[in-house]
C-alpha cells in the first residue's frame, strides 16, 4: 500500500508560457475583428440602402436640386405703360428694337473676347456717343499701358497703384486722347470692357440693331459665344420735344438706377441695370408705369457656355391717361411761339419766357401747360413747358384779388370802402402813383382798373401807420407775415402740390421796410410760379377751396377690341379751404368780373363771360429802363366757373402776350366742351 498518491507535477517553460500567451491575443483579435466586420457590414448595409433612397426612390428630388444649384434665376424689366393724353392720344409709348445681349460665359478667356469684339465691329455699327472721357482714358491705359507709365516719373511709378493709376488719369489730356485713341479703339474698348466687367446674368451691347445686323450675329452665334439677338424696347415720344420735359426721361440700362435712389430701388427688387423714370411723368409714377419683372434662368454646359430659358414672362405697367388735352395744348404751343417770334426786337436777356397755365378750378385738372423758351445765343425757341412750375416772377396787378381778400379777411375794409386814388408820396422817395389818376373809388373799381393806390392803403390799415403827402411812414413789420399767409390760403407763395417733381416755390423778400410792404401788395415783391398764379385764380373761382393741380387722371387697361378699363382715377384733394370768407370772395369775384366787362381785361372776355386781372410787374434794367413783366389771371364762365387760366410773359417794353393768349385758351376750351349751364 502506497502511503502517498503522487501525480507528476509539470513546469511551464518559456516557451509554453509564449505560446499560451500568443493563443490568448490571437482569440481576443479573432473576437474582435469578427465585430468589425459586422459592424462594416452593417454600415455596408446602411449605406447601400441609403444609395438605393437617394439614386431610385429620391432621384428626380435631388436632380431638381442639382438643377437649382446650377442654375442662375435673372429678372428683366418688362415694357413700360404708354402715356396718354385725355383724349387717348398716344403721347409716350415703347418702341420695339433689336438688340445684342451678353450672357456671362464661365471662365471665357481674353483671346475669345478679343474675336469676339473684333467680329463685331467689323459687321455691326458700335455707337461711341455715350463715351465719357473718364472712359475713353481707361480705354487708352487699356491699350498702351507703356505710354500712359511713361506720363509719370520715376519717383511717382514707385508709390500705391491706387494713387499712379489717378495720376494717370490726371496726366490723360484731351490732345492725348485724340492722337493716341482711334475711333476703332473706343469700339473695341467699349465692347471689351463691358463683356469683360459682365461675370454674371447679362447685359445689353449694343441695341437698335437693323435687320441685317441682327440676322449676322444670330448666324455666327457659335463664334459669338454668350451672345444673343433680343428684343428689347425704347421710349418714343409722339410729339417729339414738345412737352417732354414734363413727361420726363427714363434711365438707360446701361445708366441703371440713379445713384440717388439706387439703395431704395434695391430694396424694392429693381435690378442694378434696370430702366426707370428719372424726372417728370415718367418718375411720378414709376410704380404704376413700371411692370413686373420677367425671369429667365441660366444654366451652363460643361463648355461654360450659357443656356438661357424664360420663366415667367412678366407684366407690362399700367398705361397713363393724363388730365392734358392735346388739341389744346399745341394751340397754344404754336400761339406762344408766335408771340415770341413777334418780340425780336429785345435785348437778349428780355422776353425769352412765355408760360401759360390752363386748368379746372374745381378739379386742379390741368387742361393744357404750355412754355416756351427762346435760346439768348441762337434765337431758337425750344419748349419749355416745365417753366410754369419751376421758373418764378413778380406777378404784379393779379396779385391784387389777394390784397382785397386779405382786407375782407382782417375786416380792414368793408363792402364799397371807398379812398381817393391820387399820387402818394412817402418823405425821401419818389411819387409813387396808379397808372392813372382814379379819383374816389371803392374795392370794386379798384381791382377792375388795377388802381395801385387803393392797395396802398390797404397796407396804410394793415400795418397801423397814418399817411401824409411827404411825411416819413413807418408801418408794422408784421404786415408781411399776415400778407403771405393770405396769399398762401389761395395759392401764391406755396408749393401747389402739383404731381411733378421738383416744384419751385419762388422767392421771398427778407427786407421789411415800410416800402416794400407797399411794393407787395401789388405784386412787386415775392415771386411767384405760373402754377401759383394758376391755383391762385381757382381759389378764387371757386370761391375759397385751395386744390391741388395734378396732370394725372387715371390707369387704364385695354383689351383686344380696344375696349378700355379704368384702374385708377385720381381723387381731387383740397389742400386749404377759406371758403368761409365769402364775402371776401364775392367782392373779389365782382372785381374780376368787372375787369372783364369795362375794365383793363375787357379784351379777354367772350362769350364765355370771363372774370379776370392783368398784372404788369415793373422789372427795371441798370441803365433805368423798365422791361415789366406782363402777367393775366381769369376763368369763366364767371358765375359757374370751368375753367381757368394764368399766364406770364417774362419783360415785354411793348405789347401784352398774355392777354390774347388767355383769350385764345378760353376761346378754344369752349368751343370744344362747351358753357355748361348751371
Amino acid at each position: 500500500m502506497k502511503m502517498f498518491n503522487k501525480s507528476k507535477i509539470k513546469f511551464d517553460g518559456k516557451k509554453e508560457v509564449e505560446l499560451r500567451i500568443k493563443n490568448q491575443i490571437d482569440n481576443v483579435i479573432s473576437r474582435r475583428f469578427k465585430i468589425l466586420m459586422i459592424f462594416v457590414l452593417i454600415i455596408g448595409v446602411v449605406l447601400i440602402g441609403r444609395l438605393y433612397i437617394i439614386q431610385i426612390n429620391q432621384e428626380e428630388y435631388y436632380n431638381t436640386k442639382l438643377n437649382q444649384y446650377n442654375t442662375s434665376v435673372f429678372q428683366a424689366d418688362t415694357y413700360r405703360g404708354n402715356i396718354y393724353d385725355y383724349n387717348y392720344n398716344r403721347m409716350v409709348y415703347n418702341k420695339n428694337i433689336n438688340c445684342a445681349t451678353y450672357y456671362a460665359v464661365k471662365g471665357i478667356k481674353d483671346e475669345e473676347i478679343s474675336l469676339i469684339v473684333n467680329f463685331l465691329i467689323e459687321n455691326v455699327k458700335v455707337d461711341t456717343s455715350s463715351v465719357t472721357d473718364r472712359e475713353k482714358k481707361d480705354y487708352l491705359i487699356k491699350k498702351d499701358k507703356e505710354y500712359v507709365k511713361s506720363l509719370l516719373t520715376e519717383e511717382e511709378l514707385k508709390q500705391e497703384d491706387s494713387v499712379i493709376y489717378t495720376l494717370q488719369l490726371q496726366r490723360i489730356t484731351e490732345d492725348i486722347l485724340n492722337e493716341k485713341l482711334t475711333e476703332t479703339d473706343m469700339k473695341y474698348y467699349k465692347l471689351y470692357f463691358t463683356i469683360k466687367n459682365c461675370t454674371n446674368g447679362s447685359i445689353v451691347l449694343l441695341e437698335d440693331l437693323s435687320i441685317k445686323e441682327a440676322s449676322v450675329i444670330g448666324e455666327n452665334s457659335s463664334l459669338l459665344r454668350g451672345i444673343k439677338v433680343t428684343n428689347d424696347w425704347q421710349r418714343e415720344y409722339t410729339y417729339g420735344d414738345d412737352f417732354k420735359q414734363v413727361l420726363g426721361k427714363v434711365t438707360t440700362k446701361k445708366q441703371g438706377l440713379p445713384a440717388t435712389t439706387r439703395d431704395t430701388l434695391l430694396s424694392l427688387d429693381y435690378n442694378n441695370d434696370s430702366r426707370v423714370g428719372i424726372s417728370g411723368i415718367e418718375s411720378q409714377y414709376e410704380n404704376l408705369l413700371s411692370g413686373d419683372d420677367a425671369k429667365y434662368a441660366i444654366t451652363y454646359d460643361k463648355d461654360g457656355t450659357p443656356v438661357v430659358s424664360s420663366l415667367t414672362s412678366g407684366t407690362k405697367g399700367q398705361n397713363l391717361r393724363l388730365t392734358i388735352d392735346w388739341e389744346i395744348q399745341k394751340a397754344l404751343d404754336d400761339a406762344v411761339v408766335s408771340e415770341l417770334k413777334s418780340h425780336t426786337g429785345y435785348k437778349e436777356r428780355f422776353n425769352n419766357n412765355i408760360f401759360v397755365t390752363l386748368i379746372n378750378p374745381n378739379t386742379g385738372a390741368i387742361i393744357a401747360m404750355s412754355g416756351k423758351q427762346r435760346n439768348q445765343k441762337t434765337g431758337e425757341i425750344n419748349d419749355y413747358a416745365a417753366g410754369n412750375y419751376l421758373n418764378a416772377y413778380e406777378i404784379g396787378s393779379t396779385f391784387k384779388g389777394a390784397t382785397v381778400y386779405m382786407a375782407f379777411k382782417n375786416n380792414l375794409i368793408q363792402p364799397n370802402t371807398y379812398f381817393m386814388d391820387e399820387p402818394i408820396k412817402i418823405k425821401g422817395t419818389n411819387i409813387k402813383k396808379s397808372w392813372k389818376n382814379l379819383g374816389r373809388i371803392n374795392e370794386i373799381t379798384a381791382l377792375s382798373q388795377s388802381s395801385n393806390v387803393y392797395m396802398w392803403n390797404i397796407a396804410f390799415k394793415l400795418g397801423g401807420g397814418k399817411y401824409a403827402y411827404d411825411q416819413p411812414l413807418t408801418l408794422d413789420k408784421a404786415a408781411f407775415d399776415v400778407v403771405r399767409q393770405c396769399a398762401g390760403e389761395l395759392g401764391l407763395g406755396v408749393k401747389t402740390g402739383v404731381d411733378i417733381p421738383n416744384e419751385a416755390l419762388g422767392y421771398r423778400g427778407s427786407a421789411r421796410e415800410s416800402g416794400n410792404l407797399l411794393d407787395f401788395v401789388i405784386g412787386q415783391y415775392d415771386t411767384y410760379t405760373t402754377m401759383q398764379m394758376a391755383q391762385y385764380i381757382s381759389t378764387i373761382a371757386n370761391a375759397g377751396k385751395r386744390i391741388q393741380p395734378h396732370l394725372f387722371y387715371e390707369t387704364f387697361e385695354e383689351d383686344t377690341d380696344g375696349t378700355k378699363t379704368s384702374l385708377v382715377r385720381h381723387k381731387v384733394k383740397v389742400l386749404d379751404d377759406v371758403s368761409k370768407y365769402t364775402l371776401a370772395f364775392e367782392r373779389v369775384r365782382t372785381g374780376f368780373r368787372t375787369g372783364a366787362t369795362s375794365g383793363l381785361a375787357k379784351s379777354v372776355d367772350g362769350y364765355y363771360q370771363s372774370a379776370g386781372k392783368t398784372g404788369t410787374a415793373q422789372v427795371f434794367d441798370k441803365d433805368g429802363i423798365s422791361y415789366p413783366n406782363h402777367a393775366f389771371v381769369g376763368y369763366a364762365p364767371y358765375d359757374n366757373p370751368q375753367v381757368a387760366v394764368a399766364c406770364m410773359a417774362e419783360r415785354q417794353t411793348s405789347g401784352e402776350s398774355c392777354k390774347p393768349l388767355a383769350k385764345l385758351a378760353l376761346t378754344k376750351y369752349f368751343d370744344k366742351y362747351g358753357v355748361k349751364s348751371e
